[in-house]
This record gives C-alpha cells, sequence and structure tokens, in this order.
C-alpha cells in the first residue's frame, strides 16, 4: 500500500524545467558538439547509416550517409530548417567558405516528417538524411548540424559529426588497466600514428589529438601531445599523460511495454487519461565497481507491439529516484544520450527532504536507454565520482580523432579516426 501512495505521489510531481542559472554553469561546463536549446525537441539521434548506435562519421570518396531522428512535441511551429558549417578540430565554427566544403544550398527545409500516431503525446518525427540531394560534402574535418526554425543563430539543437580523409594508420593503440598502471580509477591510453602520406615539418604545431570517451569529454581531461616523432610516425603516449577516469557502467532501463515492469522499473501505472508513468528502482550511490553490459550512454527507441516504432511509441513520465541522506553540495543531473550528454535543465534533480530522496519525473519516448548521475558543485566544477564512483575495470569505448593543418592548409583536416575498447 505504500509503494502505491508513494508511485501515485511521485507522479503528481510537476516536471523539472530548470533555470538559466543552471543551464549556464552546464553550457560552460560541457560546452561541445551537441547540445539542445529547445524543452519541445526530443530523442535526438545522428548516426551512420542504419544502425542507431553507430558513431556518426563519414569517410570521402565512399558511398555513406548518416541519419538523423527527432521529435518535436510542440504543438504548432513553422517548417524546420537545417544548415550545416564547418569547425575546428575543437568545434568551433572556423569560417570556411561554403564552397570550400560543401556542394549545395547553405540552407534548406526539412522534408522528410511524419505524424506521430495511437500515441497520448501528439508529437512530430522527422528524418534527414546527409549527404542528400541539397548538400554533399567535399572537405574533411568537424561539422556542426544546426536546425532551426527561424534563425540558424538561433538553432533548435545542434549535433556534430566527422568526414574522414584516412591518411594515417595507428601502429599502436591500447589502454592500460589497474593491473599495469596500480591505478585503481584512472585508464591510460597509448597512442602513436603512422602518416607517411602526410607533409609533417612539425607534429607539435600541425598535429592535433582529440579523445572522447563513449561520445562525450569530461571536463578538464587533458589532451594527448607528441612525445617522439621519427621517420612518418608520432608517437603521443607519455608516462604522466593520456589518463581518464574509468567512472562506471551506465544504468538501465527498459520501458518499451506499458503493460509490464521493464528491467530498471520497480512499477509501470497508467491513469484514467491514457498516460503511462514508470516508476524506476530506487538507486543508490555506488561505492564498487558494478558491472553490467550497457550501451555506453546511448538509448534505442522502440515499443512493444507497433508496426512503425518511430511514430507509434509513445512518451512515458520516468520517474528517478536517487535516496541520500542529506542535499550534495551542488545539483544532482540525469546524464546521457537521453539528455544530449550535457547537464541539461530538464533532467536536474530536486531534493526532496521529507522522502530524503532527489527525484526527477522525465517525458522520455519508449525503449532501452542508459543512464548516470552527475553532480553539478556550486562552485561550478562537475563531479563525475560523487554518485557512480570511479573505477579502471569499466568497460569505455574511447574515440581518437587526429587532425592535420599543414602550411598550406585553411582548415583541420579530419586524418585518422580510431577506436578502442577497454574489453578489447
Amino acid at each position: 500500500m505504500y509503494r502505491l501512495f508513494y508511485f501515485v505521489a511521485l507522479c503528481c510531481l510537476p516536471l523539472v524545467a530548470g533555470g538559466q542559472s543552471a543551464e549556464a554553469q552546464a553550457n560552460r561546463q560541457l560546452r561541445w558538439k551537441d547540445a539542445c536549446y529547445d524543452t519541445h525537441i526530443r530523442s535526438i539521434q545522428l548516426f551512420k547509416g542504419d544502425n542507431e548506435l553507430s558513431w556518426p562519421a563519414l569517410t570521402l570518396g565512399l558511398d555513406e550517409y548518416l541519419t538523423l531522428w527527432f521529435d518535436d512535441l510542440s504543438e504548432s511551429r513553422p517548417s524546420l530548417r537545417y544548415t550545416i558549417v564547418h569547425c575546428t578540430a575543437d568545434w568551433e565554427e572556423d569560417n570556411l567558405f561554403l564552397a570550400d566544403y560543401l556542394d549545395g544550398y547553405p540552407e534548406n527545409y526539412l522534408y522528410d516528417y511524419a505524424h506521430s500516431h495511437i500515441t497520448r503525446t501528439a508529437y512530430v518525427h522527422y528524418t534527414l538524411q546527409i549527404p542528400n540531394r541539397d548538400v554533399q560534402l567535399k572537405a574533411s574535418g568537424n561539422y556542426l548540424l544546426k536546425v532551426y526554425d527561424e534563425s540558424a543563430s538561433q538553432p533548435l539543437f545542434v549535433r556534430g559529426f566527422s568526414v574522414l580523409e584516412p591518411k594515417s594508420s595507428a601502429t599502436a593503440l591500447r589502454l592500460r588497466g589497474p593491473a599495469v598502471t596500480g591505478e585503481l580509477c584512472l585508464q591510460q591510453l597509448e597512442i602513436a600514428v603512422a602518416h607517411p602520406q602526410l607533409d609533417v615539418r612539425n607534429a607539435f604545431r600541425e598535429l592535433k589529438v582529440r579523445v572522447e570517451q563513449n561520445g562525450y569529454r569530461t571536463p578538464g581531461a587533458e589532451q594527448p601531445v607528441p612525445a617522439f616523432v621519427d621517420n612518418g610516425r608520432t608517437d603521443f603516449s607519455q608516462i604522466n599523460r593520456n589518463w581518464y577516469a574509468g567512472g562506471n557502467e551506465f544504468r538501465f532501463f527498459d520501458t518499451r511495454n506499458p503493460d509490464f515492469s521493464g528491467q530498471g522499473v520497480a512499477q509501470m501505472h497508467t491513469d484514467e487519461r491514457g498516460f503511462s508513468y514508470a516508476l524506476l528502482q530506487p538507486d543508490r550511490p555506488r561505492n564498487k565497481y558494478f558491472y553490467e553490459r550497457d550501451l555506453n550512454g546511448r538509448f534505442r527507441v522502440d515499443a512493444a507491439r507497433t508496426l512503425e516504432r518511430h511514430t507509434e511509441a509513445d512518451y512515458v513520465t520516468v520517474i528517478f529516484t536517487l535516496p541520500y541522506d542529506e542535499p550534495f553540495d551542488g545539483e544532482v543531473y540525469v546524464f546521457g544520450a537521453l539528455s544530449n550528454y550535457t547537464l541539461h535543465p530538464a533532467f536536474r534533480m530536486e531534493y526532496n527532504a521529507q522522502r530524503r530522496a532527489y527525484e526527477l519525473n522525465a517525458p522520455v519516448k519508449q525503449g532501452l536507454y542508459n543512464y548516470r548521475y552527475v553532480v553539478l558543485r556550486h562552485d561550478g566544477t562537475v563531479d563525475w565520482e560523487a554518485v557512480e564512483g570511479c573505477f579502471a575495470e569499466t568497460e569505455n569505448t574511447y574515440y581518437i580523432y587526429m587532425y592535420f593543418r599543414g602550411v598550406r592548409d585553411r582548415y583541420d583536416r579530419l586524418v585518422g579516426l580510431f577506436t578502442v575498447n577497454t574489453e578489447r
């Protein structure tokens, strides 16, 4: 009886809208390639081909494409448009001339969309493929895709992707764990790259390596720098550098079937209006490594008994609960691809002193989801370990980007893109 009363009470909590101060803090700490500025835009995914768990990167000269999916929950909005801009190795717009990196039009409409049906939450689902008849890419490097309704200077959201011209190969790429390093939290990355096709005159100025863990960078993480250069080969490995916090495995929940409690869900409930709620199992701070096969923070939209999951999957109010005796010195966020890998105000939790727990109600499309908890301290720093802990055994995938900007180049060319996983 108590659990049912508690569940109903949580269902009545308002959705967290967030404030400008929290959003400003998040933007300062996690200013990166992916961001969403409109709370009506949900379930954004950008990936290669038709595999929604793949990495958004194309190779010049190959018949490949990217796919963008997202939902718009607003009741009415004018036609949406998009533009694509070229960026530096650090995802800053580089003001490269449009004709240097793109064949086509600078601004285009999103023509492929469909309205939801048999769902309680109404939305419009959009699909876009790149390249297409309006846009073809012809330069390597980083790109930002901006989707907007009125002005590209005020996008609804942005998504980053990369285009590779393979001019290098990894001659050494491995992760050193606790058995070798003796570190119980950190994972060390060793990188050596051969680039005989490049006219590298000064590796320290012309080569840049950027590392992402599971698709995002943690604030403060150092980026590799050349340690040794010899005959068309650059080694970026150093004894006291290239350390990355291992963290812990992502948590998981399954809301594909509103009639049953999937993994991570304590109870499903549908109210008299037909809206569904998923009360997740109460989470606890972790003080030890917890192994579970995960999606490294990503999600997959799916719904039972549907023919078209993109327009028939409904939005479920997911109720997160994190018991804690006293509030943290800061704000607690639910983090992952569902929050665009940012500390988004819509995923900021509220502390309930009576229940001694952090709580959050958030509408999330049916499917399989990963998430974790992150604390934004009052001093503006991001604490990744306060709730989840940090362990070198954690399974992570690292994406290593290598850029080259020679004396005659006007932009950062992406000449290498490598991946390494802690388990392989």
